[in-house]
């Protein structure tokens, strides 16, 4: 068994009334490689974006939308990226 360290960058692109929202997240995953399998329980993720300034700007949403929508952009990216190494992720 092999730990992995990977650091990865997204963006939440949000639409407001006025203006549209780029929210740049960076995400650090730390998990064991046996073989080519990934196991979600031995996942860790390190998740660093401006929240405050987030929810300030996002008026039209509530901050558990928010945390949901970002944790669903962090998971989407962090599948993809496991699956782009050819890695079998199991839940």
């Amino acid at each position: 068994m092999v730990w992995i360290i990977d650091k990865l960058k997204t963006r939440l692109y949000l639409r407001e009334f006025q203006y549209d929202l780029d929210v740049p997240i960076q995400i650090e995953i730390e998990y064991p490689l046996e073989g080519n399998k990934v196991f979600s329980s031995s996942l860790s993720s390190k998740i660093c974006y401006n929240r405050p300034l987030l929810i300030k700007e996002a008026r039209s949403r509530s901050a558990a939308e928010l945390d949901r929508m970002v944790n669903e952009e962090v998971q989407r990216v962090i599948e993809g990226h496991l699956f782009s190494r050819g890695y079998i992720f199991e839940k």
